[in-house]
């Protein structure tokens, strides 16, 4: 009895089958059950939807759906707004309402390269819709990713290149393998025995030059980006390096440190360790777990000073964008991106209002280029803020508030970084398209970029013109060779990450060749604006600034990937450009200058010794084994001049004998290295893509991307 007294309650709770659309249920008003019902023609909504009724026939998928999920994104599609009513309940389905559907999915393909002389590298391909042989390039390596601007992925137009090391490499007994294992031990136990500079020190010894330091902050990096109030930094600068007994507050000693390191990184590397000691105290210092007392400007100025002086001295520059990402937080925090948002003071005055305004502008250039440089997303837009760029004054306005900005033909010291600003748009946009998922990477649209991109450089070009000659009296205290150096610098590294994908199809394929024009166009700008300079300070940057040697090793790479296919393409009958063979010439300088300034990775030098042996080796003419030979040697030669550089660095740390030095090492690394380290025995063991000529030829290593068996047929011709 009580069991069928149930079963009668459930069919009186059984609801009738409904016949108003979702929309009017949900709402509760009368339906006249038209498709679309009167209601929803009314509040426009043409997706008026019915619970019980068939739904509409599904559309044909040229594949068959993967997961259930695929079906639901399907079909929620076309009743996103209406039908997300659950069925048991008039209550909202939330996953049913943030349903999209989701763009189609493109190839990927991970190849798995393993090198003696770097590690593995992970090359990931990934195909562009409508564009068979144009696809995006990253590449992991280690425990990094690194997007496709980022420099890494220039290594696929010379991958060929390794397989001629990779046999000694393998072999243990061979004097290249001794001389590579010898000059690691040597690096790392340089690193090793490096001074620590735990715990930090609150004080500060001015160096004897501290007067050029200051200068030479303001005349280069200052004039760039706007960080500091240049008076009253000067007047506590000068007042701290004077007087012993002046009181400072902590952050100021911070930042006074890392002025001298920045300053030092543009006028001479003998201070290379003072400058990595400073950069390191403030690190620490900046670290403390303090983070109520962080949220000021003065705390802001620290870590922008912080990151540009990781830059120039090259500590962690591989992990700015990184911090870059927790400094664009930290400052929309404190309202920085909101025009007129000044925390709680909503009446600040002409000074704090463009001190705002030149940190967020400076914070928004550091963005962008560390984007570039990591690979990364710059993880910020156009539509994230609305704040002005800094008002043309000079920083002696500021003491006023009734100041008036100067007309934009009058230069002051903030009129560089407003031109700046003016290009950040296009230069944000190119970088979107290079490292964000959702980027269509098609050529079309990189042709689009590169016209916006030169109608913005030419503005600025022009707007600059008048600064740059140096009759111009109004131009105070400015570095003008270096300050329009590194805007060059800084501006047609986007030009040449750009176009830097589209190179591989274009040494090939005629639909390209305009991409190859700009990009062997803008290394060879590149290479002769900045690097044969000399006693402006940029000459002294390049051995520094991280950013200055990753265009070295582009320029070689690229220069060297034109350069051979020039000479295997039999239009051109061995005829090359003789200033780019000079440029490959002087880069083995350059990069020596880098080791020579206590640098401990001598791979650009063996990278750039052995281009140029194997691009004069093509221009004689030699055999394919003599090309081989020849290219072993000034491999084995470089090795051995960078170990001798390294062992009396080693030598005159720990004050002993030469024929001592590499023992030392070799102890320092433990059992771990050499025959007990399974990654290196692991290196030797396995060699599935830069393998010997059987290898390359049968196609048993990794397959390469549509398109690319031009240049597996280039690599054998040549080397094998």
């Amino acid at each position: 009895m009580e069991q069928q007294e149930a079963q009668a309650a459930v069919v009186r709770r059984r609801r009738r089958p409904a016949v108003s659309c979702v929309t009017c249920r949900r709402r509760k008003i009368r339906c006249d059950r038209k498709e679309p019902c009167s209601n929803c023609l009314k509040s426009k909504d043409s997706t008026c939807s019915y619970r019980d009724r068939a739904p509409p026939p599904a559309p044909v998928l040229l594949s068959p759906p993967s997961t259930t999920a695929t079906t639901t994104t399907s079909t929620s599609a076309t009743s996103q707004t209406n039908d997300c009513a659950n069925e048991d309940h008039d209550e909202l389905d939330v996953a049913t309402c943030f349903s999209l559907t989701a763009p189609p999915t493109p190839l990927r393909r991970v190849d798995t390269a393993i090198l003696g002389i770097a590690g593995t590298f992970h090359i990931h391909h990934e195909s562009r819709q409508g564009q068979p042989n144009v696809g995006a390039v990253s590449i992991t390596h280690k425990t990094r990713y690194c997007g496709q601007s980022h420099w890494v992925n220039s290594i696929a137009l010379v991958r060929d290149m390794f397989s001629i090391l990779e046999p000694h490499f393998r072999n243990n007994k061979s004097h290249l393998f001794e001389c590579m294992q010898d000059c690691k031990s040597l690096s790392r136990t340089l690193k090793a025995r490096a001074p620590s500079y735990w715990p930090c020190e609150t004080t500060f010894t001015p160096p004897q030059d501290h007067e050029n330091l200051l200068e030479s902050y303001i005349s280069t990096s200052e004039s760039l980006f706007r960080v500091l109030h240049i008076p009253s930094i000067t007047r506590d600068f000068h007042a701290l390096c004077t007087s012993a007994s002046s009181s400072t507050n902590t952050t100021f000693l911070v930042q006074a440190k890392l002025i001298c390191a920045i300053g030092a990184a543009h006028t001479d590397t003998v201070l290379r360790q003072e400058a990595t000691q400073w950069v390191q105290e403030a690190q620490l210092w900046l670290s403390k777990p303090d983070f109520k007392h962080q949220l000021t400007l003065q705390h802001l100025q620290s870590h922008i000073l912080l990151l540009l002086a990781q830059n120039a001295v090259c500590i962690g520059e591989d992990m700015i964008w990184v911090s870059v990402g927790s400094l664009v937080r930290r400052a929309m925090y404190m309202g920085l991106h909101r025009d007129g948002v000044t925390g709680t003071s909503p009446n600040s005055n002409l000074f704090s209002i463009e001190m705002r305004r030149r940190l967020w502008n400076t914070i928004l250039e550091l963005s962008v280029q560390s984007s570039l440089d990591s690979g990364g997303p710059p993880l910020v837009s156009v539509s994230d803020f609305d704040t002005k760029p800094p008002s043309n004054l000079n920083d002696e306005d500021l003491a006023s508030d009734n100041a008036s900005p100067k007309p934009e033909a009058t230069f002051t010291s903030t009129t560089i970084s407003i031109a700046l600003r003016k290009t950040i748009p296009v230069r944000l946009a190119i970088v979107k398209f290079l490292n964000d998922l959702s980027s269509p990477g098609d050529y079309q649209t990189a042709l689009k970029l590169d016209s916006d991109f030169r109608g913005a450089y030419s503005v600025l070009a022009k707007f600059l013109s008048p600064f740059s000659h140096s009759g111009n009296a109004t131009v105070t205290n400015v570095n003008r060779h270096a300050v329009v150096t590194h805007i060059n610098l800084l501006l047609r590294r986007h030009l040449l990450a750009l176009h830097l994908p589209f190179l591989l199809p274009a040494l090939s394929q005629p639909e390209f060749s305009f991409s190859r024009m700009v990009v062997v166009d803008t290394c060879h700008r590149l290479w002769r604006d900045v690097f044969p300079t000399a006693g402006s300070g940029a000459s002294n940057i390049v051995t520094t600034a991280s950013c200055f040697r990753a265009i070295s090793v582009q320029v070689i790479i690229v220069l060297s990937a034109h350069l051979r296919a020039e000479l295997n393409d039999p239009i051109f009958g061995g005829m090359v450009r003789e200033d780019l063979l000079e440029i490959l010439e002087e880069a083995k300088r350059w990069t020596w200058r880098c080791i020579e300034g206590r640098e401990t990775n001598v791979k650009g030098y063996l990278f750039a010794c052995l281009i140029k042996a194997n691009v004069d080796a093509m221009r004689e003419g030699l055999a394919q084994p003599e090309v081989v030979q020849r290219c072993v040697q000034a491999a084995e030669g470089a090795m051995c001049k960078a170990k001798g550089v390294l062992v009396r660095r080693l030598q005159t740390m720990t004050d002993t004998e030469p024929s001592t030095v590499v023992s030392i090492a070799a102890d320092d690394q433990g059992p771990s290295f050499g025959g007990g380290n399974k990654e290196w025995e692991q290196l030797q063991q396995t060699f599935d893509f830069f393998g010997d000529a059987d290898g390359l030829q049968g196609n048993t290593g990794t397959a390469l991307v549509d398109g690319d068996d031009w240049f597996l047929n280039f690599g054998n011709g040549l080397f094998m």
